[in-house]
């Protein structure tokens, strides 16, 4: 109990707590848009690598296996912590059918694995209310405090699944030059919160148009 709760503060420090520069924790995304037989979207599943520091401390001190790799007790624990934690940034996901917002119902099926370096957390955000086939969607991920960066994997990183016939996919990395923020203070990082506009700038952008 007092590793799973010494676990539970780190992550939570980590992703919400002040910093000495940002950000603090880099995550490679990969993702895939399932589509429902009936053609609408029913969700979006998540795969994030974390980089490997934050996931050789975010072990530290937890139950491993004679290997030295980690328990499985360690990631299911781990996994809802970070489920848990998540919650309050809306889990760094932004649907927009137009202009109009696409809610997610809580996450499911999620769970850590662990390849010998990294972290990696897979989680599925099904929608509130599955959006119609036909049209366009986008699909923002970013931190809005910017104290995480999350970054498209080079190859693949998002596909489609199951009924997607007739929708081709758009992806938008953030520019790199704006991604220097060197020349900004701490104050103004740590006076950020989940409702800034800040993080946006560096959003990961996918775009589905279904026909």
């Amino acid at each position: 109990m007092l590793r799973h709760l010494l676990a539970a503060a780190f992550m939570l420090a980590a992703l919400t707590g002040p910093a000495l520069a940002h950000p603090h924790v880099w995550v490679e995304v990969r993702s895939e848009l399932d589509y429902a037989p009936d053609g609408k979207l029913a969700g979006v599943r998540h795969h994030w690598k974390f980089d490997e520091a934050f996931s050789t401390y975010a072990l530290q001190g937890l139950e491993t296996t004679p290997d030295g790799k980690p328990s499985a007790a360690t990631l299911k624990e781990l996994a809802q912590v970070n489920i848990d934690s998540l919650k309050e940034f809306d889990y760094f996901t932004y649907a927009k059918r137009g202009k109009q917002s696409s809610p997610f119902l809580p996450p499911k099926d999620y769970s850590l694995t662990y390849d010998g370096t990294a972290l990696t957390l897979h989680f599925t955000l099904p929608f509130a209310d599955p959006p119609a086939k036909k049209g366009a969607l986008t699909l923002d991920v970013y931190d809005p405090t910017y104290f995480v960066a999350f970054q498209l994997a080079d190859e693949t990183p998002v596909t489609l699944a199951g009924a997607a016939q007739g929708c081709a996919l758009t992806l938008h990395r953030p520019d790199p030059a704006a991604t220097q923020t060197s020349t900004l203070s701490e104050s103004f990082f740590n006076a950020l919160t989940t409702a800034s506009e800040f993080g946006s700038q560096f959003a990961n952008r996918v775009t589905v148009t279904c026909s």
